[in-house]
């Protein structure tokens, strides 16, 4: 899975996480509710979290995970 957005979809807009004006990119329907369009910076950090089955932060769990998931990383007590 690419960890970097393709330059062709780039577009100059604010980044709908980190609110800064940036290029940004559509994010990949695949990765479930997740804010669009992302910078490069934080369209890695959901491109990477999606490949390793995991969630860039609590939000993006809080959106993502299922019922299990949550289950499974509470009992553990650490963090993903």
């Amino acid at each position: 899975m690419p960890t970097s957005p393709t330059p062709v979809t780039a577009a100059e807009g604010r980044c709908a996480r980190c609110k800064q004006s940036r290029a940004v990119f559509p994010a990949k329907a695949e990765w479930g509710d997740v804010p669009t369009p992302l910078c490069t910076t934080d369209w890695q950090r959901f491109a990477e979290a999606r490949a390793n089955r995991t969630y860039v932060d609590w939000a993006d769990a809080f959106d993502n995970a299922s019922d299990e998931e949550f289950e499974a990383h509470l009992s553990s007590g650490s963090p993903r």
